[in-house]
């Protein structure tokens, strides 16, 4: 495979996957991000992947340090609610294509 069949989504539209792809029954995807520590405000230099998410909505009781916009809030694949930063999201997969590993571009 070459790079012109990789397919680069914006971050705007993977999002929008993520999202559509947890509202079907079974479905979820995965992710490749750079963990960041909320207390520290800093980001981690190595990638971590997330199998099995589903994205959630904020819950009632929960508080929100940063502007939520910044904030991508998901499920993991044990059913424990998480979030990351949304620009620190490199790739994700979704069950359209078998879970390959799209790479993100937040500035497309």
């Amino acid at each position: 495979m070459n790079e012109a069949d990789d397919i680069v989504l914006s971050g705007i539209e993977a999002l929008n996957w993520a999202r559509e792809v947890s509202k079907l029954p079974g479905a979820h995807f995965n992710m490749a991000f750079f963990p960041c520590s909320l207390r520290k405000n800093q980001a981690s230099a190595t990638l971590k992947t997330e199998e099995g998410c589903t994205w959630r909505t904020q819950m009632p009781d929960e508080k929100v340090f940063v502007a939520g916009d910044n904030l991508f809030l998901y499920t993991d694949k044990d059913g424990q609610p998480r979030q990351c930063y949304r620009i620190l999201i490199r790739f994700m997969a979704f069950p359209n294509d078998g879970y390959k590993m799209h790479k993100i571009d937040w500035l497309k």
